[in-house]
């Protein structure tokens, strides 16, 4: 039996789909027979009610909208009762490091073949943990070194500083930042600077640094930034 046969004889799961226009991974599941139970083209325009009867929701994202603050939220909300896969245009090197992170259980580039994104799919609906073995090494590194401070240091920053350090750890300038979060670069240097002052950092990377000391002796799970904050 064929891996393509296989996957159409194991049977769908139930699952949601996000999808803006122009990557077609709806009409490539659906050349296996594929179809979801919901469809929307934002994860925000999904019917709560039909989620909730799905085994998995299937985000299809570029590595931008992957970091967005709106999309982290939404998938904040969904994460707590059904596993997210993360369908990603052209990621890069860290993308499935942040959506591991992010809580998601699955995660695959949308130029991989459809079964194997079908696999990833299926597996994430049984509760399995499916990123790609390419990923393994900077997942790994990652989430040792660069996760949204928590614990201890959550006391110390605000949630959306608690953001603002994590892009600076991934290499991001103020207007990357303020691009990222939608926020003007004055406003993303200033909450640098509070940053900074919260914790007694002189510079970026003592920032970074002391948050990630804050991170590795503080217990429990990463948080999960939030929109409360411009």
């Amino acid at each position: 039996m064929s891996r393509r046969a296989a996957i159409v004889s194991e049977g769908a799961p139930r699952f949601a789909l996000v999808e803006a226009n122009g990557s077609h991974v709806r009409q490539r599941l659906a050349a296996l027979g594929w179809a979801p139970s919901t469809f929307a083209a934002m994860l925000g325009g999904l019917d709560a009610k039909a989620v909730a009867e799905c085994e998995v929701v299937v985000i299809v994202c570029s590595p931008r909208l992957l970091l967005s603050p709106e999309i982290q939220t939404d998938a904040a909300q969904f994460a707590r009762s059904v596993p997210l896969v993360a369908v990603v245009t052209a990621p890069g090197n860290d993308a499935a490091a942040y959506a591991a992170r992010l809580g998601w259980r699955g995660f695959v580039e949308s130029s991989d073949s459809t079964a194997v994104i079908a696999r990833t799919i299926s597996s994430a609906s049984r509760g399995l943990l499916c990123f790609p073995p390419s990923a393994a090494t900077v997942l790994a590194q990652a989430l040792a070194t660069v996760a949204p401070v928590t614990g201890a240091g959550a006391a110390e920053l605000t949630p959306r500083q608690r953001q603002i350090v994590t892009l600076l750890a991934h290499g991001a300038t103020d207007a990357e930042i303020a691009t990222t979060l939608r926020i003007s670069e004055s406003t993303a240097h200033k909450h640098v600077q509070n940053a900074r002052r919260r914790l007694r950092a002189k510079t970026r990377s003592q920032l970074v640094a002391t948050s990630r000391d804050l991170t590795t002796a503080s217990i429990g799970g990463p948080a999960t930034p939030s929109r409360s904050e411009s």
